[in-house]
């Protein structure tokens, strides 16, 4: 007995328990196995970085590192960030926003790096050569929390 399961365009036939192993149906699960494999590498590839919160630190004022969001410069060749900056005041009665969306490419030996926000946190994101993304924050009065959610796509080599 078997099941139909679609992927993209393709059907396969798969089996479900029970079905009698002499029938031989590893190579259509092979097959399946191999489809979902290709389908999923197009929502998450291997050094893409899935919804991450990191803590900053008020007054900054010497590049520091944002915990979670480094890249393997051996393997990624661009990067797409979507960002949010949160930063507290007086106990959340006052609060700094701001988002955006950082594109950036490694070309073997620098990262560069473009940045479009909404918002302004008092927070500069900056990426140093080894794929590190780092950040320096100016000094607000009251500051009680400042914190990164970041999300990236990349392309590899």
């Amino acid at each position: 007995m078997t099941k139909t399961l679609q992927i993209g365009s393709e059907t396969f036939k798969y089996p479900v328990q029970g079905t009698n192993p002499a029938e031989n149906w590893g190579e259509e699960a092979s097959e399946w196995a191999e489809a979902v494999t290709d389908a999923l590498a197009t929502v998450q590839g291997p050094n893409d970085i899935l919804t991450t919160e990191a803590t900053l630190a008020n007054n900054q004022a010497v590049a520091a590192d944002i915990s979670g969001l480094q890249f393997d410069t051996g393997d990624v060749r661009h990067v797409s960030i979507e960002f949010l900056i949160r930063r507290e005041y007086d106990s959340g009665s006052t609060v700094d926003v701001e988002s955006g969306n950082i594109i950036g490419n490694y070309d073997g030996t620098d990262f560069y790096i473009s940045i479009d926000s909404v918002g302004d946190s008092g927070v500069e994101v900056t990426v140093d050569a080894t794929g590190q993304f780092q950040y320096t924050s100016d000094d607000k009065s009251n500051h009680v929390s400042s914190s990164i959610k970041f999300k990236a796509r990349t392309i590899d080599a």
